[in-house]
């Protein structure tokens, strides 16, 4: 909905709302980005920024879920993993990964989610000219937006995926998890060794101002691998430099977040809601 004066999107008492739980937030791009994907639906609702402590996820999942004009959140780290006991209606890929980021609330008030940040990363990774099938890569993070992305990769073709977290506990139960699920694929939790792999992923914080780490120390790169982070603040993360500086090809977190921000909206705003 917008005001009359303006193109723009504004609030009245009939806004719905879309919040999007993390800690930190500062950093997401969605806010602006999702209201904009509203607007462009004809839907009177926004995307706002919610900062929520792990402690006090739970509850306040709780009370959103008990506001009326909440119609569904996203998720962003580290709350994926944790939103799923709360959604009753997971899709498969979301009941794979064992997390979700975005959720919405269906007819009889049910809870349902989906986990859209391996398609995303994916699609952005094929722009950046990276096709999946029949490659090796080697992925840093096995946590909710770590174990999307190495599932959608074997979804899309890839042939061996390595898994490096330095919680191997967890890293092993993605291996086996998602080994039953894609059979084709081999799922090694091993070290971050570029050499051998196709693409370099990094799904997890580091990078993330103020920090200004790589998740591994590399040399140089072939530059016939494509590196991909997640983080998007700053969008030119440490390893992305690095690997520019190498020749690689890069993926940007930004642009993941790009190639999916259309997708959370049709998602969350059932077509019946649309003007």
């Amino acid at each position: 909905m917008t005001d009359p004066q303006s193109k723009a999107p504004f609030v009245n008492g009939a806004t719905r709302l879309f919040p999007i739980l993390g800690d930190p937030i500062a950093q997401v791009k969605s806010p602006a980005g999702i209201s904009g994907e509203f607007h462009a639906l004809g839907h009177n609702a926004l995307c706002v920024p919610m900062h929520v402590r792990p402690a006090d996820f739970d509850t306040v999942v709780r009370g959103l879920k008990a506001t009326v004009n909440c119609d569904g959140f996203i998720l962003t780290v580290p709350h994926k993993l944790r939103a799923l006991p709360h959604v009753e209606k997971p899709s498969p890929r979301a009941s794979r990964v064992g997390a979700v980021n975005i959720v919405r609330r269906e007819s009889g008030n049910v809870w349902a989610g989906d986990m859209l940040d391996g398609v995303g990363f994916v699609g952005a990774a094929r722009k950046a000219g990276f096709e999946p099938k029949g490659k090796r890569a080697l992925v840093f993070g096995a946590g909710g937006a770590g174990s999307a992305i190495i599932d959608a990769l074997a979804e899309a073709g890839a042939v061996a995926i390595t898994i490096v977290d330095l919680d191997t506990v967890k890293a092993n139960d993605v291996a086996s998890r998602l080994g039953k699920a894609h059979s084709h694929c081999q799922f090694t939790v091993g070290a971050a060794v570029a050499e051998g792999h196709d693409l370099i992923a990094n799904a997890s914080p580091t990078g993330m101002a103020p920090d200004t780490s790589m998740p591994a120390q590399f040399g140089k790169l072939d530059p016939n691998i494509v590196v991909a982070d997640v983080v998007t603040a700053p969008e030119i993360t440490p390893l992305l430099a690095h690997a520019k500086a190498c020749g690689c090809r890069i993926s940007t977190g930004v642009q993941m977040y790009q190639a999916q921000a259309a997708m959370i909206a049709g998602y969350l705003i059932p077509e019946k809601a649309r003007v």
